[in-house]
């Protein structure tokens, strides 16, 4: 427990130090660094999910992740690879189990919310430098995606703790500039999305002055920052912000998304495969030569795993939705954070894709420690009941 805990803590910003420097410096041997402290990490969960399964069964999500998974590992039998399709489904693993222990923690008041906002600060901060070192080094051309997700993925649990934007000004801003800076469309427009919604949910929630006019000040600063690096980079911001690039009808648009899903759909309609479609890792094998996956969790799993597979992603949203009823009645204030988070979920698993990777740990951590929040108030409410 003591070393897990110390791995969270110190782990998971080392685990972006190796994962960077090895793009940077192109080193093997960082790079598998970083892949053995992953293993170490998930052998670690994996202990303290069996320790933890009584508490862990209180986990509202525990059920649904544990179908999910189950259903997912079946379809690692029919990978071509399937050592392959293992190493990628140990990824999902690690966030699905990774949250639970987070949840087991956090009931057992160990490992707290702030806890995990102090190792999330950690996280941003290490993005930002090497995000900066990457745009100054001009390798930022080779690999323009640096850790731009990953600042997004984290973002909900640090807009949580801004209180209205009223804390951690310096974290939202430089995760903004870590985002911006690479220019990667689908995380800008996830990110400004997301903080839409949390701004103007968070106002009807909790009115006051004092945070309309924080909250546009903020978005004022960000976007005048905005304007200053899209002038520094014109000629990368003509090719990917071209009119074309956000036309549905060119098939290149979305830097050949748009023809991509057009036909992972029509290969799905027009085959026999609708309810459990062509197999695991099979958007991938296309292209005889050429591996390329569907870049997207909602036609991914449509191509790869039919109707079953939509029905997963689809339950999951209901489940959210629901939950934050349930939030809503104890928390009115912070409820607006779990909408932010369902319209960055939806608009990464459409054009992008979340579920394959152990960065959403961050993203999803947000859901047990908004259950103990909720939990936690409703007793305190009921104790205090006039007897």
């Amino acid at each position: 427990m003591k070393l897990l805990i110390f791995l969270i803590k110190w782990g998971f910003p080392l685990l972006l130090v190796t994962d960077l420097s090895s793009q940077l410096l192109e080193n093997s041997l960082i790079l598998n660094t970083s892949r053995a402290l992953r293993l170490i990490l998930l052998i670690l969960i994996i202990k303290e999910n069996i320790i933890n399964f009584n508490i862990i069964r209180k986990f509202e999500f525990y059920k649904y992740f544990i179908v999910f998974a189950f259903i997912l590992f079946l379809y690692l039998f029919t990978d071509r690879n399937f050592f392959e399709g293992f190493w990628i489904y140990s990824k999902m693993l690690f966030w699905i189990l990774g949250i639970n222990v987070l949840f087991a923690y956090g009931y057992k008041n160990i490992f707290m919310l702030s806890d995990f906002i102090n190792v999330v600060k950690k996280v941003v901060v290490v993005a930002f430098v090497f995000t900066v070192i990457f745009f100054v080094t001009g390798f930022i051309k080779t690999d323009y995606n640096v850790a731009s997700y990953l600042v997004l993925f984290m973002y909900p649990i640090l807009l949580l703790s801004t209180d209205g934007y009223k804390k951690n000004k310096f974290f939202v801003f430089i995760s903004a500039l870590a985002i911006l800076i690479t220019l990667k469309r689908g995380a800008m427009i996830a990110f400004a999305f997301g903080n839409l919604i949390y701004y103007l949910g968070s106002l009807k929630n909790d009115f006051s002055f004092k945070k309309l006019i924080t909250g546009l000040l903020i978005f004022l600063a960000l976007g005048f920052t905005g304007i200053y690096i899209f002038e520094n980079q014109k000629d990368t911001i003509e090719d990917r912000f071209s009119e074309d690039q956000f036309d549905p009808e060119n098939e290149q648009a979305g830097s050949g998304r748009v023809g991509m899903y057009t036909r992972l759909y029509e290969s799905w309609y027009n085959s026999d495969n609708h309810f459990l479609g062509f197999g695991n890792q099979e958007d991938s094998h296309r292209h005889i030569g050429r591996r390329t996956h569907a870049h997207s969790d909602i036609f991914g799993f449509l191509y790869n795993h039919g109707l079953l597979g939509i029905i997963l992603i689809l339950i999951f949203y209901i489940k959210i939705i629901k939950f934050y009823f349930s939030f809503r009645k104890q928390d009115r204030k912070n409820s607006a954070i779990i909408l932010s988070l369902f319209v960055i979920l939806v608009l990464v698993n459409f054009y992008s894709g979340m579920f394959k990777t152990t960065d959403a740990i961050y993203f999803f951590a947000l859901l047990p420690y908004l259950q103990l929040r909720r939990d936690a108030i409703k007793q305190s409410t009921y104790i205090n009941q006039p007897t």
